[in-house]
């Protein structure tokens, strides 16, 4: 009944296909090029490793600890937003933040201060707040626990960080820079006339191929 339609479908469905499938050809040691290691200078070292154990061996150790001055400056690991920033009995203060090129998370944990809000934009390098011992670490040094979380789970981070670059002066806290998540029309605009079906439906495809388009350029000039 809709041919164009089903046509459409099939090339953005294959767009996907190819977008995703460059995401998954590359291996941590190479995304860790393209990553800045999370805490700031040359003197933090990492302790605590993936599946250590925790809790006199009922759990296992989801992350990797960074050990380093209390108060040195965290940074965002790559673009994108900040995803939650919270505090918990285990973590501590804590921080997500959802990279721009890649679908896991970045998690931050027992930090001594957060510098980010919900939905803030981020630069790679940007400074989101400082190694603490908040949470369950507040009897152990100063470190900073980072995660990687995917929609399957935790994975060991260390092989996407450890050979990252590592900067010695972040670049400074920006906290006008937010996600937009609201649906009300902001002041001075005028809400778009509505289209019938096909229109709306072919403005929605046509956007959603140049998005894909666009986005893999940008990631490909980036390697």
């Amino acid at each position: 009944m809709y041919p164009m339609k089903n046509l459409s479908i099939m090339v953005i469905l294959s767009l996907l296909s190819v977008t995703t499938s460059s995401y998954t050809k590359e291996s941590p040691s190479v995304i860790a090029k393209q990553l800045i290691f999370p805490v700031t200078g040359s003197k933090s070292s990492i302790g605590s490793v993936w599946g250590d154990e925790r809790d006199g061996g009922t759990r296992k150790h989801e992350g990797i600890d960074i050990f380093s001055n209390k108060g040195t400056p965290v940074v965002a690991i790559s673009d994108g937003y900040i995803k939650a920033v919270g505090t918990d009995e285990l973590g501590g203060k804590v921080i997500t933040v959802q990279p721009d090129d890649y679908e896991w998370e970045a998690y931050y944990a027992h930090l001594d201060q957060q510098y980010v809000i919900n939905g803030q934009r981020v630069k790679k390098g940007q400074l989101i707040g400082t190694v603490g011992n908040t949470g369950n670490a507040k009897t152990t040094p100063s470190h900073l626990h980072f995660g990687i979380y995917t929609s399957s789970g935790a994975i060991d981070p260390l092989p996407y960080i450890k050979t990252s670059p590592k900067i010695t002066s972040p670049l400074p806290p920006d906290n006008s820079s937010t996600k937009t998540t609201s649906k009300t029309p902001r002041p001075g605009t005028t809400t778009p006339k509505k289209k019938n079906g096909d229109e709306a439906f072919g403005t929605i495809l046509k956007n959603t191929a140049v998005n894909i388009i666009k986005g893999e350029l940008l990631r490909r000039i980036k390697l």
